[in-house]
């Protein structure tokens, strides 16, 4: 409607001129002010469209528009122009608040990202923090550590690929390997493989989280599909796997994937009293259902209708 408005911003100066009994015409202060919110609420508008447009919104992609929308309003707050300024920081103060509730959430969400990882966390907080960028790079860091912590104190499933592996490990082929002992590879070099396994012994193995953090990142393609990139790599990060899983899971946004948040009826996305009463188990249910429900497979005619239908004719 603003955008609509500034189309016809000449319109009403004319009519002014041209009629004499009106005299409503929007001054030049207010135009001004229509543009500087329209400005800034299409960073937000695009913002929205982008994450919408999303076929999978999984949580990682939320902290791409968060921090940009964060520096965006906070650099806008030093405008020359003080309509602009004055705008921007009524904006910025309303959103920041969301920002230091979830920014750590999402932050944490895009580490999961093989194709960003600490980095894109470490570069855009430098843009947003400055100088004080490594106390809070700090506490994302912390965060995503303390919570692989919880994760590796719970028990992993036993799926075919460990069991086989446990059973190989413990099969008589390797009795030596599991008394400490490398098997004799029969080329004389047996006292050079017990010198490489006390080296193996003797250094600190790197656990999943720290052999993720320090490899290089995945290139960046346009079609990437992050659930299926962990799904790929369970074997190679069992527990950090897990963790990715349900980080991803995690529902940022109440409007369904293709929906416009700006559309009619964007009431029944507010989370009113009710909803924010709910335990997260009825949420959970409440979340899997919809999604069930919304992505299931048409349902097939039921055999005895079909039974039916064939005996008649």
């Amino acid at each position: 409607m603003l955008l609509a408005a500034l189309d016809y911003k000449q319109t009403f100066t004319t009519l002014e001129t041209c009629d004499d009994n009106y005299n409503e015409a929007p001054s030049a202060e207010d135009w001004k002010k229509v543009e500087a919110a329209c400005n800034y609420l299409k960073l937000l508008y695009d913002s929205a469209h982008s994450i919408m447009a999303a076929a999978n919104p999984t949580a990682n992609i939320f902290f791409h528009e968060a921090w940009k929308l964060q520096l965006e309003l906070a650099n806008g707050t030093g405008h020359e122009d003080p309509t602009f300024s004055s705008i921007a920081k009524d904006m910025h103060e309303r959103f920041d608040k969301y920002w230091k509730d979830c920014s750590l959430v999402l932050a944490i969400a895009v580490v999961m990202d093989p194709r960003f990882k600490m980095k894109l966390v470490e570069f855009s907080y430098s843009k947003i923090y400055g100088a004080g960028a490594a106390k809070y790079v700090k506490v994302v860091d912390d965060a995503v550590h303390e919570l692989y912590k919880e994760y590796v104190a719970q028990p992993l499933p036993l799926t075919p690929a460990y069991v086989d592996q446990g059973e190989g490990n413990n099969g008589p082929a390797n009795a030596n390997s599991s008394q400490g002992a490398p098997a004799s590879t029969g080329d004389g070099l047996l006292d050079f493989d017990m010198y490489l396994s006390e080296i193996q012994s003797s250094q600190p193995s790197k656990s999943e989280l720290e052999q993720y953090l320090d490899e290089s990142l995945t290139p960046r393609i346009q079609e990437f599909d992050i659930l299926n990139w962990w799904k790929l790599n369970t074997v190679k990060f069992p527990t950090l796997s897990k963790m990715a899983r349900d980080i991803l899971a995690i529902p940022v946004s109440m409007v369904s994937s293709g929906s416009s948040i700006f559309c009619a009826g964007t009431g029944s996305h507010m989370l009113d009293d009710y909803r924010s009463s709910l335990r997260p188990e009825i949420v959970e249910a409440l979340v899997c259902a919809k999604d069930w429900l919304q992505y299931s497979p048409p349902a097939t005619e039921a055999p005895s209708s079909a039974l039916v239908k064939a005996q008649g004719s």
